[in-house]
């Protein structure tokens, strides 16, 4: 068993912690659950992958702007073990969308998610000898094992597909017809109300919570093995999504309300709703200095991790950074390259390197296994596409059919 780390103690493990860091990321991927590398292509190179030199250091040379947290040599130097890139795009005008979204179906939402997959799709292309663009855990353990990155992909909102379950099946289908694909989890909202879900980033609420829409599409995600990511979502939307859905949930890049008190955190009556759940979760820790509050640093990162594991427990809890899609970082944790002090952290507070083992990705791997065994339970049982459209559910004359 691993000596616990405490102020006196002066094993080799905890003495050289961030030796030994770096000597368990070797042999354990740290799975990131939220990158925004693709928001970076976008707005930073219009989506020209050719023109991205992804294997450079971005800080040295200019490159990327002052933002970029991400890189191939500061993964590699931060043995990073792969990541969720994440497919995100804007909102649409709320003044637009109508009352039940009966507009959103005509957004560019769906246009610019499919792009936002094909930069993931060629960004992996063009570096093959670093990253294994991957569907399943199985395939996601080979990966690590020959040196490659492991690349899962997130959507985040739902606002994504247009209304569209076809959309949802389009974006998993995209990379190949089997179940899983490569996407693996949908945030069921960003900071916009959808057809689907009430979001926390506006008020009032729509729905109070799931939309009648909505368990059409947490139905349509377990028979795909895709996760519902609860990270930005209402209170209410987590908390009846975790009864609704038959598997899995997790929270992506989220930090704890209790220690800063901001909606967009997730409030101790969702964790203990989870806590107390038979349904496998896993919430990933935000690096945002906004979100984390308290000294913005490592250790205020740390606390957050604590936390949501005194809760939920820490065969819970992930990494969840949001690099690429913030602003500012904390002190000490300033990019991917800086993972290994993040374990450090972990071993200096008396983490064991199993607990620390399920912290850096196998948690989030067992989550993502148990959504394949509902899918496989559900083709055995003859599940078949939901093909149920957004009139079918609301009905509105606008978008009745000649």
């Amino acid at each position: 068993m691993d000596a616990r780390c405490d102020s006196t103690s002066s094993s080799w493990r905890c003495v050289n912690a961030r030796k030994h860091a770096v000597q368990l990321l070797s042999k354990h991927p740290l799975i990131d659950g939220h990158v925004d590398v693709p928001v970076v292509a976008r707005y930073r190179y219009g989506n020209k992958v050719e023109n991205i030199p992804f294997d450079q250091p971005a800080f040295l040379n200019g490159s990327y702007p002052t933002t970029g947290h991400v890189d191939i040599p500061r993964l590699r130097a931060g043995k990073s073990g792969g990541f969720f890139w994440s497919a995100y795009v804007a909102c649409p005008d709320d003044s637009t969308v109508g009352d039940d979204f009966e507009h959103a179906g005509s957004d560019i939402a769906v246009r610019d998610t499919l792009e936002q997959l094909d930069v993931i799709k060629q960004m992996n292309v063009k570096y093959p000898h670093d990253f294994g663009l991957v569907a399943s855990v199985s395939e996601a353990r080979n990966a690590f094992k020959h040196g490659k990155m492991i690349s899962f992909i997130g959507i985040e909102g739902a606002h994504s597909l247009g209304n569209s379950l076809y959309a949802l099946r389009a974006f998993s289908s995209m990379f190949s017809n089997k179940v899983p694909g490569p996407v693996r989890y949908l945030t069921l909202t960003h900071t916009c109300h959808n057809a689907f879900a009430d979001s926390a980033g506006q008020q009032p609420p729509r729905w109070n919570g799931l939309s009648p829409f909505a368990p059409h599409l947490i139905n349509e995600l377990n028979r795909l093995a895709i996760v519902p990511d609860l990270s930005h979502v209402s209170d209410e939307t987590a908390l009846q999504t975790i009864v609704m859905t038959r598997g899995p949930v997790m929270l992506s890049h989220s930090a704890a309300r209790a220690l800063k008190d901001l909606e967009r955190n997730v409030p101790d009556s969702v964790l203990a709703k989870l806590a107390g759940s038979e349904k496998d979760h896993v919430v990933m820790i935000n690096a945002y200095p906004g979100f984390i509050g308290g000294s913005e640093d490592l250790e205020q990162v740390i606390k957050h991790v604590e936390h949501v594991s005194s809760i939920i427990g820490k065969d819970h809890v992930g990494v969840g950074t949001d690099f690429d899609g913030i602003l500012s970082v904390p002190k000490g944790f300033e990019d991917v390259s800086h993972y290994p002090d993040l374990v450090a952290k972990l071993i200096h507070r008396g983490w064991t390197d199993r607990e620390i083992v399920g912290f850096v990705g196998e948690n989030v791997l067992r989550v993502l296994e148990n959504a394949e065994h509902v899918a496989h339970k559900m083709s055995k049982n003859g599940a078949q596409p939901d093909n149920t459209r957004w009139n079918d559910v609301f009905d509105h004359k606008s978008h009745n059919e000649l």
